[in-house]
């Protein structure tokens, strides 16, 4: 859209006027000529007439009038338009100027970006390339999420064959429990003497070893006349028969108590069972617990082994590990035995 020559604002081609010397384009309103005026073909510019008038003096020649009214009545113009002032061609030119150096600064602008999506580009293909080459390492290598989980469940396996060699070792091996303790009492003979008792025929020789096992401190953990909790005692046998059989026996003969083998005091119920690891001891414990919470009736060991059944007619679970556990007693087997 083109400007006006005077004020340099842009105009329209139905409020415009052109003059025929320097071919400039201004508002009416800007060389003095009303909006209803018809401009004349042959219109100068106040400029150029002024021109006119520096090359010789015609001041006292007529002016011709220049427009015509719409209707076609000629009206008088004015013979001289207001010059533009200077202070305007100084502004004008003072735009120019910024005008000319925004656009250099924004050449150098456009310069440095270019130069910086340059060196973004390069930095980029860098990194693409380092991520490509740890991509490639990382498929080749195993995922350490997928190693580490078959490493846990190798110790874990390790650890249940370990336990199970420790629990073969002790197969000839007994628990009894709620025996007291008194000074100048032979282990072996008071294991001789429960025997008899059970109607099984054990000697001094069948007995490889019978010690107390536990810490010597829990003995005075009573006072003031309170009885101690005994020590268990723990008794190896020869022949993994003669310890079988004592079990059976024990288990038809239960209600055998200390003043059935002729120890003093107040009567307790002893008990004799397989002698377990720390480990499964510790797993026999959480299975009874898990079993009375739930009102599961039979809980036992055999050959070291911990299992469990609901009732009579249920199906019998064994347990080897904690996660034997979580898995019958979870709400998955549960559902899956009612």
């Amino acid at each position: 859209m083109a400007k006006c020559t005077a004020c340099g604002k842009f105009l329209s081609p139905s409020g415009a006027t052109s003059c025929t010397t320097c071919t400039g384009i201004f508002h009416k309103a800007c060389v003095a000529i009303p909006d209803t005026v018809t401009v004349a073909k042959g219109w100068v510019c106040p400029e150029c007439t002024n021109k006119r008038v520096r090359k010789g003096d015609n001041s006292n020649t007529p002016v011709k009038n220049i427009c015509e009214a719409a209707d076609g009545a000629k009206v008088p113009l004015a013979t001289h338009a207001a010059p533009i002032p200077s202070d305007a061609e100084s502004e004008i030119g003072m735009m120019r100027l910024e005008i000319k150096a925004c656009m250099t600064e924004l050449r150098e602008y456009m310069k440095e970006f270019r130069l910086s999506m340059q060196n973004m580009d390069e930095r980029m293909g860098a990194f693409d390339h380092r991520l490509s080459e740890v991509e490639r390492r990382q498929a080749q290598a195993p995922p350490a999420a997928d190693e580490l989980v078959e490493l846990r469940r190798t110790v874990e396996s390790l650890k249940v064959e370990l336990n199970g060699r420790d629990q073969d070792a002790l197969l000839s091996d007994l628990d009894i429990g709620h025996i007291p303790e008194e000074k100048g009492v032979s282990p072996v003979h008071t294991v001789t003497v429960l025997a008899t008792k059970l109607g099984v025929s054990l000697e001094a020789r069948d007995v490889v070893f019978a010690e107390r096992v536990g810490a010597v401190e829990a003995r005075a953990a009573g006072g003031g006349g309170a009885a101690a909790r005994p020590r268990r005692l723990v008794v190896r046998l020869a022949r993994r028969d003669l310890r079988d059989e004592l079990l059976r026996a024990a288990r038809v003969r239960r209600n055998v108590t200390t003043t059935d083998i002729g120890l003093e005091g107040v009567p307790r119920r002893i008990y004799i069972n397989e002698r377990l690891t720390g480990y499964n001891r510790r797993l026999f414990h959480r299975v009874r617990e898990e079993c009375r919470k739930r009102q599961w009736r039979y809980t036992w060991t055999k050959r070291g082994r911990i299992f469990a059944r609901q009732d009579d007619g249920k199906r019998v679970h064994s347990f080897r590990t904690d996660t034997d556990v979580d898995c019958v007693f979870g709400i998955d087997a549960v559902l899956r035995d009612e």
